[in-house]
């Protein structure tokens, strides 16, 4: 008995000193290997922004169309989020707030990509972000914001849109828009409203069983209730089970599109007021 448990004992060393060994071996050769074939994470690039070259801007750029443009469009001039061609942004006035914003996200409104792209990259997506910053967004605006503010106020615009506390909440809140959007965006969504509707402004048409339709933009929405605010003004509230349709329109907007109804200085015009509105200061 005592002379199996030492040979089993030894078998068992043995086992275990060539697994060792084993083990040693693999771990020597997948560590030179991983050594070869993935060089350390470079460290956080400590250049000013605006000295990436243009290798570092096609980076960038290649980040941003994959994580940034569904929010900010293609061109940075805004949709869900902002509009980045602004000469300061309010969350990242320099190039620290920037890269942080980038790094960390904005509580409750944007992801940090920091962990996702790592260091280097995370400065790349930074510097072309600042680069269309540093554009010129202000070469767009060739229309005189004083005779945008008559047509404005012409065409009766604070029917549906609220400015400064006054008009009416139809359509979004115009405000800060020169901060959110820019000159690209804004033009585009008075030549065709629909290319890019606002968030929370979808068209809807409610069919109740016994009354009327209404055709008008979806104020909210669960399992049992919507609201549709009709042209008109007023909000209108269905149990789902007492309609027989409700219909949303992707890519409609109850705005009007003003291509055919002013010249091309008149929409100009009507472009550089809104660029200039940017809220309380």
């Amino acid at each position: 008995m005592a002379r199996g448990s030492a040979a089993s004992r030894r078998s068992v060393s043995v086992r275990a000193t060539r697994l060792g060994v084993a083990a040693g071996w693999w771990l020597l050769t997948l560590g030179a290997g991983s050594h070869l074939a993935a060089p350390p994470q470079p460290t956080n690039d400590s250049r000013p922004l605006h000295d990436a070259n243009a290798d570092d801007l096609a980076a960038g750029k290649r980040a941003y169309v994959a994580q940034c443009a569904l929010c900010h469009g293609m061109d940075g001039s805004g949709g869900y989020g902002p509009s980045l061609l602004v000469p300061v942004l309010a969350r990242a006035s320099d190039d620290t707030g920037l890269l942080r914003v980038v790094d960390q996200g904005i509580p409750n409104l944007m992801p940090g990509y920091g962990r996702a792209n790592g260091p280097r990259r995370t400065w790349q997506l930074a510097a072309y972000v600042r680069r269309l910053i540093a554009g010129t967004p202000t070469a767009a605006l060739s229309g005189d914001a004083t005779r945008g503010r008559a047509v404005y106020q012409e065409r009766g615009c604070a029917s549906c849109h609220v400015l400064a506390g006054a008009g009416r909440a139809y359509g979004p809140d115009l405000s800060s828009i020169g901060a959110q959007r820019g000159p690209a965006y804004l033009k585009e969504a008075l030549l065709r409203p629909g290319a890019r509707v606002p968030d929370g402004h979808v068209v809807v048409t409610a069919r109740p069983k016994d009354t009327r339709s209404i055709r008008g933009v979806r104020v909210s929405e669960d399992a049992f209730w919507v609201y549709v605010r009709d042209p008109g003004g007023p909000i209108h509230r269905y149990w789902k089970s007492d309609l027989e349709a409700l219909e949303r329109e992707a890519g409609a907007s109850l705005m009007p599109a003003y291509g055919t109804q002013r010249t091309a200085t008149e929409i100009d015009d009507l472009v550089a007021y809104l660029a200039s509105l940017r809220g309380a200061r």
